[in-house]
């Protein structure tokens, strides 16, 4: 199964860098949307505030970027699209202030690469713990959004800090595919993002029904 699906990623790699630059216009424009319909004060009180509180701590309080926190978190997103490909993980290092390594069994790809960088893995964590709440019947309180806000500045803070020219993980996945793939794997992830704190749950489908009408437009200018 590794096998099969490390060819099929080797197939489909460059048709999608095509695609996420396809989509770079359309996404932000749906990123836009999303921010101009869907913010409230509910939404800048208890999302935005507690993100732009997690970026600025970020930046300025000593011994966030480096933490023990930080580099786990780009480890396990690493180590989830591995198992996620069928790699069976070997170890997992972390090294406060320094960095860590992940190594798993088999020839891996580039999704397992460049996860980390387009990947919010605790806020989609955060996301999917809405799931377990809707059992309860009752409304996701002001302080989910307000952990759902940390944990989406948190990872906009460390992708940028993560990001830069140096950064092994852009080799392995080759520089000319990470620079064509990731700034729309990043808008449509963030898009997601916003879209789930203005919406709920409905606004993953909303943002995607947003983003194909907005493709469609895009693609229209030229046909």
């Amino acid at each position: 199964m590794q096998s099969l699906i490390n060819t099929f990623l080797d197939i489909v790699k460059w048709p999608l860098a095509l695609l996420m630059l396809l989509l770079v216009i359309p996404a932000f424009k749906t990123d836009m949307l999303i921010l101009q319909d869907g913010v409230n004060r509910m939404v800048l009180t208890w999302f935005f505030l507690p993100m732009l509180a997690m970026i600025v701590a970020w930046f300025t309080v000593p011994g966030f970027y480096g933490s023990f926190l930080s580099i786990f978190e780009h480890e396990a997103t690493h180590m989830l699209f591995a198992v996620l490909t069928f790699h069976s993980p070997r170890n997992i290092e972390i090294n406060q202030g320094v960095g860590g390594s992940f190594s798993f069994r088999g020839r891996g790809n580039w999704l397992i690469a460049l996860a980390p960088y387009f990947f919010p893995t605790f806020a989609v964590l955060v996301m999917a713990a809405s799931l377990l709440y809707a059992w309860t019947g009752e409304p996701l309180p002001n302080q989910y959004w307000a952990v759902f806000g940390v944990m989406t500045g948190y990872h906009i803070a460390s992708t940028l800090l993560e990001i830069h020219p140096k950064q092994t993980d852009f080799k392995v996945a080759g520089y000319v595919f990470s620079l064509l793939f990731l700034p729309g794997a990043n808008l449509i992830s963030y898009g997601i993002l916003l879209s789930f704190a203005c919406y709920g749950p409905v606004g993953i489908g909303r943002f995607i029904r947003s983003l194909i009408d907005q493709t469609s437009l895009f693609i229209g200018i030229f046909v």
